[in-house]
């Protein structure tokens, strides 16, 4: 093809045509521009697919990780909530001094449990590996950010830091002084000693203060990974 434009601009100015040759040069410059900006185009579509069906992919293991976080979440709101319960009904029973029953061991096991968090964040890892920009969607993009490196990241900084308040110094040596952990309760070693102690009350009541924060930093990732699964869905 070369060869042949190369004979045909021969011939013009061989036969001393300068004017069709100077058209004929133009036209062909032309073709060869179009040429460029077609193939480019063509590379730009394949590329901008290839991203597409990279970004799809990336979205659909993204939201299953969120659907795995929402049953998390759901499921350590209802423990801070039993949790929180049980601790209220063990103060109440101690504060008003009453007797010793046997059906308080699980009351004692579950108000002195503590419901922790863990988020999956291997399909989050996999889009900053590939480059955030890989999201189309501004919207999205911008959510996925918040909900993963301010949300998540909030929680399950406080929730250990709220634990770790009280955890080693307070409540297991507690637990040590106070309980004989049989099956799935807590037995009193001595309950009447257990129910003069105001330092364990003390430290029941300030504990269940903390699983309220966690538990409020629960239901508010919560809020917002069920609405990052419906922008995500809606798209």
């Amino acid at each position: 093809m070369i060869t042949f434009f190369r004979k045909i601009r021969q011939r013009l100015l061989t036969e001393n045509k300068l004017g069709k040759y100077l058209v004929y040069a133009i036209s062909e410059i032309a073709l060869v521009m179009i040429g460029i900006l077609l193939a480019l185009s063509v590379n730009n579509w394949n590329e901008q697919r290839k991203n597409s069906i990279t970004e799809q992919k990336l979205l659909k293991a993204l939201e299953e990780d969120l659907y795995v976080n929402t049953a998390r979440l759901e499921k350590d709101i209802d423990l801070e909530l039993r949790t929180i319960n049980q601790a209220n009904k063990m103060i109440a029973h101690l504060d008003e001094r009453k007797p010793y029953d046997p059906s308080l061991d699980v009351i004692f096991s579950e108000a002195l449990y503590s419901p922790d968090i863990t988020i999956s964040t291997s399909s989050y890892e996999s889009i900053k590996f590939k480059g955030l920009d890989i999201i189309q969607s501004d919207s999205i993009q911008r959510s996925i950010i918040n909900l993963y490196d301010v949300v998540y990241s909030n929680l399950i900084g406080e929730t250990v830091r709220l634990e770790d308040q009280l955890w080693p110094s307070s409540v297991l040596p507690m637990i040590h002084k106070h309980f004989r952990i049989i099956g799935n309760g807590s037995k009193p070693n001595d309950y009447e000693s257990l129910l003069n102690d105001t330092k364990f009350t003390n430290m029941v009541s300030h504990r269940t203060g903390f699983r309220k924060q966690s538990l409020d930093l629960k239901k508010d990732a919560l809020i917002k990974t069920e609405a990052l699964i419906a922008l995500i869905t809606s798209k």
